[in-house]
């Protein structure tokens, strides 16, 4: 999936990120940007590793490709009179071009997870904010003045209530996936 036109960025690794960015939270009326933090911090234990594991990888290809171009660069300068060794500035070219595949890789994979956490868990985020449940109906729009709340905006007719059921039987299935 690419971001449209307007949103466009100069690099594959940023147009892969962006669209983990606009296309996660927004389907459901979310802003990504703003409820991403608040929604991280109510994933279970599974899906919090496995999204450390995607960022974990995205991180470390990111750095490998600036490495080796920073080798390529310093080999070139280091071996600019010496013909027969300018292969290795090269292949170091070729390694961080094959870095940054990889980055753009696991940044897709990230975005992916991203989609796959507000599918799962947008409802988890509500209920740790005293929200109710909404319908198929309002859905979109409950989501929507969550996020204009988040983001500072007052909301008078935003539904407000005390104590959860829901989490705690959530919690107690990941508890019991993660010890099996």
């Amino acid at each position: 999936m690419k971001p449209s036109p307007d949103v466009l960025l100069p690099t594959a690794l940023g147009n892969a990120l962006r669209t983990g960015e606009i296309t996660a939270g927004e389907r459901y009326g979310l802003d990504t940007l703003i409820s991403w933090p608040r929604i991280y911090m109510q994933l279970p234990p599974r899906m919090h590793r496995t999204l450390q594991s995607a960022r974990d990888a995205l991180d470390s290809a990111a750095n490998l490709c600036w490495s080796f171009l920073a080798s390529a660069l310093l080999s070139g300068v280091s071996f600019y009179d010496e013909p027969r060794v300018l292969w290795i500035p090269a292949a170091m070219l070729v390694v961080a071009a094959l870095a940054y595949k990889g980055a753009v890789v696991a940044a897709q994979s990230y975005s992916s997870l991203m989609r796959v956490a507000y599918d799962l868990h947008r409802f988890d985020l509500l209920d740790a904010l005293h929200h109710r449940l909404p319908d198929k109906a309002n859905e979109r729009e409950v989501f929507e003045q969550v996020t204009d709340s988040l983001a500072g905006e007052w909301i008078a007719d935003l539904p407000y209530r005390h104590g959860s059921l829901r989490k705690s039987a959530v919690c107690d299935a990941d508890r019991a996936a993660d010890s099996q």
